[in-house]
């Protein structure tokens, strides 16, 4: 992310490139014209200016054939923040606003799903596990906790509260209230995600709707 303090940067790699060359930082200050005072600024991660990113990469590269791009060496916070808003997203649409259609959008035709020990496959599996927790619980209110994004990768952990209205698990309608920690583990292409493993105690939830009336 471009910001007025600079860009950030991914400082293993520039460090990874560097020993590389077989540059120690104040031979790769003399070969990069910058200060070895940068150069360990670079390997902390900056943020440093965008030009000076890419002048330090291009010493390096022209020393060492590299297995990086400058896009590598690069932190993508913009696309961070793309896939954390794409997350937040599918809760507070899909769930808490029922919007079943916005499964079409966020979801690859042929998206995994792997979730209490079974594996599907399809966006007809994530339309048959969603409208079957909506049919049963209903209000739901589901809040994202937080997210935690890696590449093209998140986890996002949450927590719902929700009433049983319907069958659910084998078991009928209850009226109870219950609450459900967990999290959700989505790989994401193009905008849409290819792969989610749900991971909840489902136990606990079985326990709430069947626990003895006090």
């Amino acid at each position: 992310m471009v910001s007025s303090r600079g860009v950030r940067v991914h400082g293993d790699k520039f460090r990874q490139l560097r020993q590389a060359c077989g540059l120690t930082q104040e031979e790769a200050s003399s070969k990069s014209g910058y200060s070895d005072r940068l150069i360990r600024k670079l390997e902390r991660g900056g943020p440093v200016d965008f030009r000076t990113a890419s002048d330090v990469f291009q010493t390096y590269d022209m020393l060492v054939e590299s297995q990086f791009t400058l896009s590598d060496v690069l932190r993508q916070e913009s696309n961070k923040n793309e896939l954390e808003a794409l997350m937040r997203r599918w809760f507070e649409e899909v769930y808490n606003q029922r919007d079943m259609n916005v499964i079409d959008e966020l979801m690859h035709e042929n998206v995994e799903l792997l979730a209490e020990g079974n594996t599907a496959q399809g966006r007809e599996a994530i339309h048959q596990r969603v409208g079957s927790v909506l049919q049963a619980f209903n209000p739901l209110t589901i809040v994202v906790d937080y997210v935690v994004c890696d590449g093209n990768q998140a986890v996002t952990y949450w927590s719902v509260t929700k009433k049983h209205v319907g069958p659910f698990a084998g078991i009928d309608a209850t009226g109870r209230w219950v609450k459900v920690n967990g999290s959700s583990f989505a790989v994401v292409e193009q905008g849409q995600i290819i792969q989610v493993r749900d991971h909840w105690d489902v136990q606990d939830l079985i326990d709430q709707l069947v626990a003895p009336e006090e």
